[in-house]
């Protein structure tokens, strides 16, 4: 691979990434980011979301932070594929595991889910990658007990 190559690779990576540290951190702002403005957004069993605004709207894990439903989750990125890359467009397949932990009162059980993310991204006009494109997929999912969870307002983060 040529350095540009690497250089793209290293900058689609850091997207995805970039996505799951906003979404475990909670910051929307983050995860807007991370979207093109014209984004569409296939999940598992739901109509499909077009448009930044919608797709930001339709994220159900800051949906049940604000309602009180969940305490905190944990996005483990696992396999990353770049599938296609041609200078202004790719294609990614990333392999994740989700932790979703809702308060004790809510449920005594939290969520451990095997996700894949099928993302189409292009280069913006100012030369950065954006997702334009996902498929969320889900490929198992189990619950069981936690032993500990911290609070998401408690949870310290690099840059804090």
């Amino acid at each position: 691979m040529d350095i540009k190559t690497l250089a793209d690779r290293a900058e689609i990576h850091d997207v995805i990434a970039r996505y799951f540290r906003g979404i475990d951190s909670g910051s929307k702002e983050l995860v807007r980011a991370c979207f093109a403005d014209d984004i569409q957004v296939l999940y598992d069993g739901r109509p499909p979301e077009h448009g930044i605004d919608a797709v930001m709207g339709s994220l159900r894990t800051f949906q049940r932070i604000a309602k009180g439903e969940m305490q905190i989750t944990m996005h483990f990125m696992g396999n990353f594929n770049l599938v296609r890359l041609d200078g202004q467009s790719a294609e990614t397949e990333t392999y994740a595991v989700a932790f979703m932990v809702p308060p004790p009162e809510i449920d005594d059980q939290m969520a451990i889910r095997g996700l894949r993310y099928i993302d189409s991204l292009r280069r913006a006009d100012d030369g950065r990658w954006l997702i334009c494109q996902r498929r969320h997929i889900l490929d198992w999912s189990f619950k069981a007990p936690p032993v500990f969870a911290s609070s998401l307002a408690n949870r310290i983060t690099a840059g804090r």
